[in-house]
């Protein structure tokens, strides 16, 4: 924090806030079947970006006026407290913005309008618009930008005295204000009092009959109604999506935030171009990772963990210490403190390893336990099992739980050792400190303290392979 950012914060918090964002799009260019603002930028529906801001500048009341897969606009808040607002039939952003103010009967405040496809956008430049807001006494302020490409942008006209005229959406402009660079963001701030019979004047005198939000500046200004403006440099901030293209810009651009923000906090990036994290993972200091990385969802690593490469982790607790050797796959799982997973080991929804753990290459783990200490290192698939401290599991190591139609649980004591190529046929359990024995295929429960052996016998015949050579010959 900066002296400039706490006066900041120290204004938004002394005002009253209520924000509304726009996401009843369904965005034809995305050429999808799922609405625009459902699309994940690094992890999270692009709306929810908009939605953090808005927490972020401590907004008293927070709508979304939805309208396209309303349900799952819904579903995917959740459970932040959020208003939703239904906008049936999408007749442009004013009407959306009609559609919210409903929900603000008898508020008295400010009321800041937020896009629901502009992911970049940040509270500090939420800040500062209503910073200008409040400074200049304006009955709304508009969040505009300079870009060096305008095309489909609303353009800024401004007056011969330099306050904000209009705003002429791209698909109404003649060529002349097509050359203005100067563009709306879609970003404003509302005085309360003035946003109701402001928005109701608006008219849907354009090429597509829709009732547009920047109509509302020139309506101020036939009222006398001051209408300031802060323009920012942050033109990234304002990109809105709406292609795959935009898109895939808005992921890039949003990553590289991440990896700065973790590599500043004390992360070392082997290469933080070739690593991918999501925006809710959280990562201790002194933690390194490797090139091709993949790590998603709501994973947390603990301090000192190293990460090599390509491995991917989704929504994971990784302990302190902890090693991820290369090419691993672990999802939903728990690594303790000091362990170490890997190389080509795959641990699926439902494993929790505890402290000193080892699981070696070409192992597979699924809703297993195993406690303290315990090892796999080899060619094994444990499955429903719960597995004690200290124990051994030897290479090629098979729990076999799954019997055509239901699963079952394999319980292995502390202190066990199980040799190489075992079959162990659940529902099984292996007491404190037995030992089983290399090739046995246990189907009974084993005492504690007992060694289990279940092999047929080996018989050795003397002099058969060159008796076979003498057949063969025979036969030719």
């Amino acid at each position: 924090a900066t002296p400039e950012t706490d006066g900041l914060q120290s204004l938004i918090m002394s005002r009253n806030i209520a924000t509304i964002i726009l996401a009843a799009g369904l965005g034809k260019r995305m050429k999808s079947g799922l609405a625009k603002v459902l699309h994940p930028v690094a992890g999270r529906p692009i709306f929810l970006y908009p939605v953090s801001v808005a927490e972020e500048i401590s907004s008293a009341k927070i709508i979304a006026v939805v309208g396209h897969q309303a349900d799952s606009v819904r579903d995917a808040l959740g459970g932040r407290n959020v208003e939703i607002a239904l906008q049936a039939e999408q007749k442009g952003t004013a009407d959306a913005v009609r559609t919210g103010m409903d929900s603000l009967k008898d508020y008295k405040g400010t009321v800041v309008i937020l896009c629901g496809d502009v992911p970049l956008i940040t509270s500090e430049t939420i800040k500062h618009l209503l910073a200008v807001h409040d400074e200049e006494k304006a009955s709304v302020t508009v969040l505009t930008t300079e870009v060096e490409d305008p095309s489909g942008y609303g353009r800024i006209v401004r007056s011969t005295d330099g306050l904000i005229a209009s705003i002429v959406e791209d698909r109404d402009a003649d060529d002349s204000i097509k050359q203005i660079r100067e563009v709306n963001t879609g970003i404003y701030a509302f005085d309360s009092s003035l946003l109701s019979p402001v928005v109701y004047e608006i008219r849907s005198e354009n090429s597509q009959k829709e009732f547009y939000l920047t109509d509302s500046i020139e309506v101020c200004r036939k009222k006398g109604l001051r209408v300031s403006a802060y323009k920012t440099n942050g033109t990234d901030e304002m990109m809105g999506i709406n292609s795959r293209v935009e898109l895939a810009r808005a992921e890039g651009i949003m990553r590289r935030r991440i990896n700065n923000r973790h590599m500043l906090n004390g992360v070392t990036f082997v290469n933080p171009e070739a690593v991918y994290i999501d925006m809710d993972v959280s990562i201790g200091q002194d933690v390194t990772i490797y090139p091709g990385t993949v790590i998603q969802g709501n994973t947390a690593i603990g301090q000192g963990s190293i990460i090599y490469s390509n491995n991917k982790i989704v929504n994971s607790r990784i302990g302190a210490g902890v090693i991820i050797k290369d090419s691993c796959v672990v999802e939903d799982s728990v690594i303790g403190d000091g362990s170490q997973v890997g190389p080509f080991a795959h641990l699926r929804p439902g494993s929790i390893l505890g402290k000193n753990v080892r699981i070696g290459n070409y192992v597979e783990t699924k809703k297993s336990v195993m406690g303290d200490g315990s090892k796999a290192n080899h060619l094994t698939y444990l499955g429903d099992a719960e597995i004690g401290s200290g124990v051994n599991i030897g290479a090629g190591t098979i729990t076999c739980n799954y019997d055509g139609q239901g699963k079952y649980k394999t319980i292995i004591g502390d202190g066990v050792f199980i040799g190489s190529d075992v079959q162990l046929v659940a529902p099984v359990k292996v007491g404190d400190g037995a030992f089983v024995a290399a090739g046995s295929t246990v189907t009974k429960d084993v005492p504690p303290g007992a060694l289990a052996i279940s092999r047929v016998e080996q018989e050795n015949r003397e002099g058969w392979v060159e008796e076979r050579k003498k057949n063969k010959k025979k036969k030719q």
